[in-house]
């Protein structure tokens, strides 16, 4: 029997235990859609943000349904309170661009809202 995974390789959430909520119970489809759309906002947040604070997304989840995504961001440099006050807010009055770019890369009827949480850089 194999093994898919290496016992020391860690998926993006296990950083953050308590903070991500988990997949399981996710239907295949679904957590398809969430890395489909992570990999479209991975190249699409840094573009519309102008590569200002150098963001990498760390996992997409459906909140409550596919109908609403959130959006799990880190920055590769420390932020200040301030400057993660900046970010927040200059990602809500982007997230229309960001849902454009979405949908562009997705076959579905409607395109999800978005909403972005900043998680903290681990040391």
């Amino acid at each position: 029997m194999k093994q898919s995974k290496n016992k020391n390789q860690k998926k993006y959430g296990e950083e953050f235990p308590n903070l991500i909520p988990s997949t399981r119970g996710l239907d295949r489809k679904s957590l398809q859609l969430c890395s489909q759309i992570r990999y479209t906002l991975e190249y699409a947040i840094n573009t519309a943000l102008l590569g200002e604070y150098g963001l990498t997304v760390l996992e997409v989840v459906p909140a409550p349904n596919t109908s609403h995504l959130l959006v799990f961001v880190q920055s590769f440099d420390d932020l200040s309170f301030d400057e993660s006050l900046t970010l927040e807010a200059e990602l809500k009055n982007q997230t229309a661009a960001l849902r454009i770019a979405v949908s562009e890369s997705i076959h579905r009827r409607k395109t999800p809202g978005l909403s972005f949480q900043i998680l903290p850089r681990m040391p």
